[in-house]
């Protein structure tokens, strides 16, 4: 599936649900809900659709990154964009800032297509097993962006077949979005292959299905059910040199349990899209550096060697810094590039760092779910469960790939939660974990956590509650009286 056709048809099938009606024409060549959906081939291209949905900015193109980590104490920003430098602070003069309304938008409109899917390929005469395959994938693709959605806004409107224009859905506990998600997902794996082929590689799979549900029961603290979901994840392996997770030849490799999508600038006329992520929040004078690592997320990379004496080698995959020895960044040398900002770090992971330049839409794939942040999520399942001996186990798989050694034996509940902590941090920085820690551990809601975050990140900004969840957009709330914005807003 990786940068071909079939993922990138731009199929809009939500066209047919707004304008043109009072013109009382008929266009013959427009297919309507009630004629497209007739063919295994409508069924696949209708999936694809699904999946295009994740490369907006909204999803995984562009914004995420700015409401997770540049939100948390591993990311801050001193963007010229007084907006977005803002947003990063949890600041809004305007829930409808763009940051905002594309995340709610784009989320929303990811769910819309999957719906239709559900919806209306159950009906459709075909292979059963590719079409359970494909509804299951749906199930999949719905379940994490409601995943996202009760992350970032709590209580939200839980729609869950396609709808119709004068539709005002209510919003939904937030127990009751997880409660959907863990459906979806349980509904989703059985039906759901081990692994795919040719042109379908980067489908979600069982395997992405489990990982999510495991994910998922983490973030509701369902420590024991977690660490079962997670036991099921098998059939993939750690890639022996951790930085080829994030290049374009990394792709869709034995590491990945679920990646979006994404081309270079080849495929825009195909209707596909590059990511943006690393040209927004990458280095200076190659990218805006909309985002930095603050110097604390900098001194957690540095806070260990190898066995050997060497930097962790998480430190030069995630950073730009100037290294003893020097550092090119995209060719050229870290000082000559930078001059007086030799105290500055920029985030490299997820960059074409071997290229002179920087491409706007980016073709390395966003990992959604790998193994090495997989391990230390099961991890963190099994010790908060009481199984702190099985946690160690996991975690040394991933600091032996990285070349440390094993931690030490012994370890009470609470002091491997600070190691797994830690090794979170080296190992997933730029992949949205550190907030999801964060919220599942009570930083964002503990005065006193909050006040150590605070010396993290001089730009830290949780000191009000509500601030853990983002304010509804108001083109939302305007529209649908049934939705009330969140406490606080």
């Amino acid at each position: 599936m990786k940068k071909r056709n079939g993922i990138v048809a731009a199929l809009l099938l939500g066209a047919v649900l707004a304008g043109c009606a009072d013109l009382n024409l008929t266009d013959p060549n427009q297919r309507t809900v009630e004629t497209f959906w007739q063919s295994q081939a409508d069924a696949v291209q209708g999936i694809n659709a699904t999946y295009r949905g994740l490369q907006e900015n909204g999803t995984y193109g562009r914004w995420l990154q700015f409401a997770y980590d540049a939100r948390s104490d591993i990311g801050l920003s001193r963007s010229p964009w007084g907006d977005l430098a803002n947003f990063t602070k949890s600041v809004l003069s305007s829930y409808d800032f763009e940051v905002n309304r594309e995340i709610w938008q784009h989320h929303y409109q990811t769910i819309f297509r999957a719906n239709q899917v559900i919806a209306y390929v159950p009906a459709i005469q075909m292979d059963a097993a590719t079409r359970d395959r494909i509804v299951g994938e749906a199930k999949f693709i719905r379940a994490l962006m409601y995943f996202n959605l009760a992350t970032l806004y709590g209580n939200v409107p839980m729609v869950l077949e396609p709808p119709k224009p004068t539709d005002r859905p209510a919003q939904a506990a937030e127990s009751a979005v997880w409660a959907q998600v863990e459906k979806d997902l349980g509904e989703a794996a059985p039906v759901l292959p081990a692994s795919y082929a040719g042109a379908d590689v980067g489908r979600a799979t069982r395997g992405a299905a489990l990982a999510l549900l495991g994910r998922a029961q983490l973030q509701q603290k369902k420590w024991a059910a977690s660490a079962a979901t997670f036991a099921q994840v098998t059939g993939y392996t750690l890639v022996p040199s951790y930085i080829d997770n994030f290049t374009e030849g990394g792709d869709n490799n034995a590491e990945t349990i679920f990646g979006v999508q994404f081309g270079g600038p080849e495929v825009l006329a195909a209707g596909s899209r590059g990511q943006n992520i690393i040209k927004m929040q990458g280095p200076c004078d190659v990218g805006f550096c909309d985002g930095e690592p603050t110097a604390w997320y900098v001194g957690q990379l540095k806070a260990e060697t190898t066995v050997g004496g060497q930097p962790d080698p998480r430190l030069d995959a995630t950073l730009f810094y100037n290294r003893p020895g020097g550092m090119d960044v995209y060719g050229t040398p870290f000082a000559a590039r930078y001059g007086n900002r030799l105290g500055d770090s920029f985030w490299r992971k997820y960059g074409e760092w071997y290229k002179t330049f920087q491409d706007w839409d980016n073709p390395i794939d966003v990992k959604v779910l790998r193994l090495g942040g997989v391990l230390l999520m099961a991890a963190d399942a099994q010790n908060e469960a009481g199984n702190t001996g099985t946690a160690k186990t996991l975690v040394d798989q991933v600091r032996a790939r990285a070349g440390l050694a094993a931690l030490p034996g012994g370890l009470s509940q609470a002091q491997m939660r600070d190691r797994i902590e830690h090794e979170i941090l080296a190992e997933t920085g730029l992949e949205n974990e550190r907030f999801f820690w964060l919220k599942r551990h009570d930083w964002l809601t503990d005065a006193a956590k909050i006040a150590i975050l605070k010396t993290h990140d001089p730009d830290f900004n949780f000191f009000d509650a509500h601030r853990a969840l983002l304010p509804i957009p108001s083109t939302e709330t305007n529209l649908n009286p049934n939705v009330t914005q969140n406490p606080g807003w």
